[in-house]
């Protein structure tokens, strides 16, 4: 990668841009697609000092990578027998004008340089799960760098429809939810308010429900720069919580103490850690490495401590059926299966059922909570229509009886 110095133009402002890209035509087109014209190419910078007064612009982002679709690119061509530099030169092609093209680039460097595809892997943690660097190296290890990577392929496609099918779910009541609180502000900003005023003009007093709501809507308005100070509030505080810490532990606790939601979010964080612990057996991953491994995929740091006694039992002798058990969150029954399956040797398949069968009770129990959801929350709606259709009628009432 090499960095690229030019005037360009951007909605009428003349700027100059340093810009990383594998060569000067990349630059160009990539300056292109992103809206700016370019005026004059101005030379190669020698390194990646920004001169001043100069805008920095580079294409190596991070979040541009695409991990899925890498991963599905990356096993076919392992698969057919295609060396491991020219199916990383295959993808690289492919990829032309993606910014994530400059991680497959830092690869391919770094297969030049002589370092081992799994370390260039480890090195970018930001862009890779840790499942993938370690299996990367077994498949290394065992002269079966293709097989793991169809398994790879195959886990990255079922953890991103799994992904896509919690969205597509949720986006019906979520909009039903955004459309409620709109409704909701719109009837205590907006239309009570004026038809209160137009009652107070004839000069009478508003029924108690109607004043009600009246107030209600004053206090809305009066304290309307509160809203922006939550909203950034929760969102400083969601961030912050995302790190270790008592606030993630409180957070964490609490939700899987919500109806439903605590009880989808301790499946999904199971599921993923015994269909990772699977994968890594599957492909003769030693038990205490592979059990480490899997335990980084748990984000939630309760769920993560009830298995964190899993490596000493192991290594005091114990079965994994028998470390594992000491967990609460465990599916029921999933510890007696393994410990068959232990007996007749066929562990990794058992593992990949119980995460089965725990993917299957988390879409059937989002699937609960989407459908009490809708109804939920229409209802709440309508009773809140109800009430100030009940709060106009009692005004028109009492404006009808004078």
């Amino acid at each position: 990668m090499a960095f690229y110095l030019y005037k360009v133009i951007q909605n009428g402002n003349l700027t100059e841009t340093v810009i990383e890209a594998a060569s000067e035509a990349d630059a160009a087109g990539i300056l292109n697609r992103h809206n700016y014209v370019v005026a004059k190419f101005l030379g190669e910078q020698a390194s990646s000092t920004t001169p001043k007064n100069k805008q920095r612009f580079t294409i190596s982002r991070r979040g541009k990578f695409n991990v899925y679709d890498f991963t599905a690119r990356l096993a076919p061509l392992l698969q057919a027998g295609v060396p491991l530099e020219q199916t990383l030169a295959i993808i690289e092609e492919g990829m032309r004008g993606n910014p994530g093209v400059a991680v497959v680039q830092e690869l391919r460097r770094g297969l030049h340089e002589g370092k081992r595809f799994s370390v260039l892997i480890k090195t970018r943690e930001s862009h890779f799960p840790p499942l993938f660097a370690s299996l990367i190296e077994t498949g290394e290890e065992t002269g079966c760098l293709a097989e793991v990577a169809g398994e790879l392929q195959h886990f990255m496609k079922e953890t991103r429809e799994f992904r896509e099918y919690v969205i597509t779910s949720s986006i019906y009541p979520a909009i039903i939810v955004l459309v409620t609180l709109t409704m909701i502000v719109l009837l205590f900003t907006f239309f009570i308010p004026r038809f209160a005023k137009l009652f107070k003009d004839t000069g009478n007093q508003l029924p108690f429900l109607t004043q009600i709501m009246l107030d209600a809507g004053n206090l809305m308005q009066a304290v309307w720069w509160v809203w922006p100070i939550i909203i950034v509030a929760t969102i400083v505080l969601w961030k912050k919580s995302r790190n270790n810490g008592k606030m993630k532990n409180w957070k964490d606790r609490t939700i899987l103490k919500l109806p439903f939601i605590g009880q989808i979010v301790e499946k999904i964080q199971v599921s993923r850690f015994i269909r990772t612990l699977s994968i890594m057996v599957r492909n003769d991953v030693g038990i205490i490495k592979a059990v480490n491994i899997s335990s980084r995929i748990l984000q939630n740091e309760i769920i993560a401590g009830s298995f964190s006694s899993v490596t000493a039992e192991l290594r005091a002798g114990h079965k994994l059926s028998v470390a594992l058990s000491r967990s609460q969150y465990m599916p029921d029954g999933s510890t007696a299966m393994l410990r068959i399956a232990e007996e007749s040797g066929d562990m990794a398949e058992m593992l990949i059922r119980i995460a089965e069968d725990s993917e299957a009770q988390v879409k059937t129990y989002l699937k609960r909570l989407l459908t009490a959801m809708e109804p939920a929350i229409i209802l709440l709606l309508a009773g809140f229509i109800a009430l100030v259709v009940l709060a106009v009628f009692q005004a028109i009432m009492k404006m009808n009886s004078i």
